[in-house]
């Protein structure tokens, strides 16, 4: 039975991202994850600046591309 919990949570988690980022919610988790193996001595934004950081990449200011 513990085992079927950890399945189905582990389920609910990757819809709820894959549906999050297919709406454009990006996912500060993941972000955090990829710097710290890629770049392990390079600093980490914080939740808000990343935030910030993916909406203005998202509407194209700061010298971002939309569509």
């Amino acid at each position: 039975m513990n085992r079927l919990k950890q399945r189905l949570k582990r389920i609910w988690q990757t819809a709820r991202l894959s549906a999050n980022l297919m709406a454009g919610v990006p996912d500060y988790d993941n972000y955090v994850a990829q710097q710290r193996k890629h770049n392990p001595n390079a600093p980490v934004m914080s939740k808000l600046q990343f935030l910030d950081y993916c909406s203005k990449r998202r509407s194209g200011s700061g010298g971002g591309k939309c569509c």
